[in-house]
C-alpha cells in the first residue's frame, strides 16, 4: 500500500464518527471531531479544519439520530428561549403557555401580545401602540381554579419596527413568575400543520382558536406572511400563533374582512432578528425618526418658486 494512502487511512481512522455540533442561534455542524479542549472544540471538514469557541456551542450529539428525537433542546443567551419541546396537545400547551400572553391596552384600543424573557420583554404588533404612549399590559394567572388579572401601568416602548408591524415593550415591574413563551431554532413549517392562537378578540381574554397552517409565504407589499385559518379577531393582533409543540412560530396581524379563515401572521423569524438586533430598531421618546412618529417631508417652497417664474419673465 502506498505510504501516503496509509497515513490518509490512519489519520480519517482516528477521527471517528461524525459529531453534530448544535451552535447557539440554532446553526448546526456536522463533521468529525478531531480535537476538545476547554475553550473550543475542533473538526474536521475534509479540506479544513474548523475551530469552535466553546461559548459558541449549545449542545454536540453523536448522529442525527440524537437530534431527530422529541428532546429538550433549550438556549436561554438570547432576549428569548430557543426551544424544542415535545409534542403537547392544544390544551396542555394553552395550560403552559397562556399565562405568558397578556392583554395590551390603550386610549385608543387594545390587542394582545407575548411575553419573551423573565425581564418583562413582550412582542405585539406596531398598530396596537401607534401613536400612543399611555400603555397598560394586563396578565392572566391562575391561582389554583380562580382567574387573577394583574394590571401593569408602568409600561415603556424598547422598540419599534413599523414596517413589519412590530414592537418591543418592557413591564417595568415585572416579577419574572411567569415563563416566556418559546420559539425553534429555525423555521421548519409545513403546509397543513396544525397551529393554534391565543389573545382577546373584542377583549374577551384568554380566547384560544385552533386551524391549520394554510400557507407559509403569502406576499402582501414585499412581505411573507403566514396564512392561517385559525379564527381571529380584532384584539387578536399581537397575540402569539403556536405549532403542536408549543412555539411560536408567528405573530398575528391581519385577517380579511367579511372573509372566513383567512388570517395571517408575521413570521417568528423575523421577531427573533428584531430582538437579536433590538439596539437598531431602538425608541427614541426625542427622535422623531426612532419609528412612531415619522416627520412629514419637506414641501416645495412655492411663494420662492414663483417669484423666480416672474423674474425670469421680467427679463424676457
Amino acid at each position: 500500500m502506498n505510504k501516503y494512502v496509509l497515513v490518509g487511512f490512519l489519520i480519517c481512522a482516528s477521527v471517528g464518527f461524525a459529531e453534530v455540533v448544535t451552535l447557539k442561534g440554532g446553526g448546526r455542524v456536522e463533521a468529525p471531531l478531531l480535537k476538545e479542549v476547554d475553550d473550543a472544540v475542533v473538526l474536521d471538514l475534509g479540506y479544513d479544519v474548523l475551530r469552535i469557541p466553546r461559548d459558541k456551542v449549545l449542545r454536540m450529539d453523536k448522529d442525527k439520530a440524537a437530534l431527530t428525537s422529541e428532546s429538550d433542546l433549550v438556549d436561554t443567551n438570547r432576549l428569548y428561549t430557543i426551544a424544542v419541546p415535545k409534542r403537547i396537545t392544544t390544551s396542555e400547551a394553552v395550560k403552559k403557555y397562556a399565562p405568558a400572553v397578556v392583554l395590551v391596552k390603550t386610549p385608543s384600543g387594545l390587542g394582545s401580545g407575548f411575553i419573551v424573557n423573565k425581564k418583562g420583554y413582550l412582542m405585539t404588533n406596531f398598530h396596537v401602540i401607534a401613536g400612543e404612549k399611555h400603555i397598560t399590559v394586563t396578565q392572566f394567572l391562575l391561582d389554583g381554579k380562580v382567574l387573577r388579572r394583574v394590571l401593569h401601568k408602568k409600561v415603556e416602548i424598547v422598540a419599534v419596527a413599523p414596517f413589519h408591524d412590530l414592537c418591543v415593550l418592557r413591564i417595568k415591574d415585572f416579577d419574572g413568575k411567569v415563563d416566556p413563551v418559546v420559539f425553534a431554532p429555525k423555521e421548519n413549517l409545513t403546509i397543513g400543520e396544525t397551529v393554534f392562537a391565543i389573545g382577546n378578540p373584542l377583549g374577551l381574554e384568554r380566547t384560544v382558536t385552533e386551524g391549520v397552517l394554510s400557507q407559509t409565504h403569502r406576499n402582501f407589499g414585499g412581505i411573507l406572511y403566514l396564512q392561517v385559518d385559525a379564527p381571529v379577531n380584532p384584539g387578536n393582533s399581537g397575540g402569539p400563533l403556536f405549532n403542536a409543540r408549543g412555539q411560536v412560530i408567528g405573530v398575528i396581524n391581519m385577517s380579511a374582512r367579511r372573509m372566513e379563515g383567512l388570517n395571517f401572521a408575521i413570521p417568528a423569524r423575523i421577531a427573533k432578528y428584531i430582538l437579536d438586533h433590538i439596539d437598531a430598531f431602538a425608541y427614541d421618546e426625542s427622535n422623531p425618526e426612532s419609528g412612531l412618529v415619522y416627520p412629514d417631508a419637506p414641501r416645495k417652497p412655492t411663494k420662492f418658486l414663483n417669484e423666480l417664474k416672474k423674474e425670469k419673465k421680467q427679463k424676457k
